[in-house]
């Protein structure tokens, strides 16, 4: 009679669920990241420099205006929900707090960005609509805190969070170096402007990192 004993693989099954989900999550957040390289060439540039838009800066294309605003802004939400569920995927030992906290960050920054761009495309929509007086566009414009406020609030917490992410992936290893390098770029967007062909270029490393977290993450799946 045969004494052999079987051994237990050393090599995990494959959770093909778990696998699919992550490769779904992936193809999301790759995707809205690519979606999102052209939107800084589609930003008007206010006439008068800085961030404020005249009226006559967006009556022309009120229309582009509000349609690209919400685009963006539910295309971002996409991409900061997958971001966040695949990096918390991803750190699972070392590095996993900072990975939790800054994932939840996220979430609370991208609810508010996402509020507060739709407040913004609808203010200056009907603002500029046929037989509307032009001065009431200025008088939203008066109102930065509540035209502005959730939209810069929560742009600085997806911010945060991003960083807060990228430490741990840093401490984790569970990617290469280059990946919280690039996202740790998400800093410049605060600093360069977003519109034109300047806009595009500070997008190419965050889609990049988009790419390779989604790579890594289908990988170890």
């Amino acid at each position: 009679m045969s004494t052999e004993t079987s051994r237990q693989s050393a090599v995990p099954t494959v959770d093909p669920i778990t696998r699919r989900r992550i490769g779904i999550a992936g193809l999301v957040l790759a995707t809205t990241a690519v979606l999102a390289l052209p939107g800084g060439v589609l930003w008007p540039e206010p006439s008068g420099g800085g961030d404020t838009y005249a009226y006559g800066d967006i009556q022309p294309l009120r229309d582009r205006w509000w349609g690209l605003l919400v685009f963006l802004s539910a295309n971002l939400v996409l991409n900061v929900l997958a971001q966040a569920l695949l990096i918390v995927y991803l750190v699972r030992r070392r590095g996993a707090a900072w990975a939790t906290v800054g994932g939840l960050i996220m979430w609370i920054g991208t609810a508010l960005y996402a509020v507060g761009v739709g407040g913004w495309a609808a203010a200056y929509y009907f603002a500029t609509a046929p037989g509307v007086d032009p001065s009431a566009m200025d008088r939203i414009g008066d109102d930065t805190l509540h035209l502005l406020g959730p939209l810069m609030i929560g742009s600085l917490l997806v911010a945060l969070g991003t960083v807060v992410q990228a430490v741990g992936l840093f401490r984790s290893h569970a990617v290469p170096r280059w990946i919280p390098v690039l996202w740790l770029t998400i800093v410049l967007t605060f600093v360069i402007p977003g519109n034109g062909w300047v806009g595009l270029l500070t997008a190419v490393p965050m889609c990049a990192a988009s790419i390779g977290t989604a790579y890594y993450a289908w990988r170890k799946a």
